[in-house]
Order: structure tokens, then sequence, then C-alpha cells
């Protein structure tokens, strides 16, 4: 019985808390920062646009490696209080030799233990030019 009573519980906090967020402000939030992120910062931060349907479909014809993290600094932009960071990547892709490569992004302090040198990510890189990349 208490499985079902959680189900329950689960479903109001769901209802509730649908009624409670303003999509309109989370919208102009996700607006603004991106206009912030794609005006304000001068170097590459990898493929990826304000658009997400371009985003897509170049990620669908990108080839599928990894990435080491072997440095990583924060040259002091901010972006809506979360600082963003310049990751050095060597690349792994497949039949090629590895390439270093940097990639921009903004990153959290709680995942920041997770960008450590060493740690490795699956990303997609463009066939037409190596250093445009996307996480994933």
């Amino acid at each position: 019985m208490g499985v079902i009573n959680d189900v329950f519980r689960l479903m109001r906090a769901g209802l509730k808390q649908s009624a409670q967020t303003n999509y309109a402000e989370n919208l102009r939030q996700s607006a603004d920062l991106a206009e912030q992120f794609s005006n304000g910062i001068p170097v590459t931060h990898g493929a990826a646009g304000a658009n997400p349907f371009a985003n897509m479909a170049a990620y669908a014809g990108m080839i599928q490696g990894s990435g080491t993290v072997r440095g990583l600094r924060a040259p002091g932009q901010v972006i809506a209080g979360t600082p963003v960071y310049l990751v050095d990547f060597e690349i792994t892709l497949p039949d090629r030799a590895a390439y270093q490569a940097q990639y921009q992004t903004v990153i959290a302090q709680a995942a920041l233990p997770n960008w450590q040198p060493g740690a490795m990510f699956p990303l997609r890189v463009s066939p037409e030019d190596q250093n445009a990349i996307m996480l994933g």
C-alpha cells in the first residue's frame, strides 16, 4: 500500500510544481543566456550554436570519438554567475591520429570535479573542421 501512496504523493507534487512554473520567465532566461553566450565570447565554444534544431542536424553528421581533459582554466568570463572554462582536450577519433583541441563551456561548481585532467568525455567532431566539437 505504501508504493501506491507514494505514487499519488509524487503525482500531487508534480501537479503543484507545474502550476507554480513560470514558463514565460524560464523561456526569457534561456534566451538571455543564449544571447550572452553567443555575443559575449570571442573564441570558439565548439560546434553548437543557439539553434537546437541546427545543433541536432549537425550532430547527426559528426564523427563519434572521445576527448580526454588535459587542462582546464577559467579566463575570468562569467555567464549568469557561472564561470566559463577553457578545456584542453586530447581528441581520439577512429582511424585518425590523436590531436589537441580547445573547448569553451560553462561548468557549474558542482560539476567541476568531473572536468579535471584525465577525465574522458564522449564527443562528436565535424568532418569538415576538427576543431568543431560537440559533447555527447
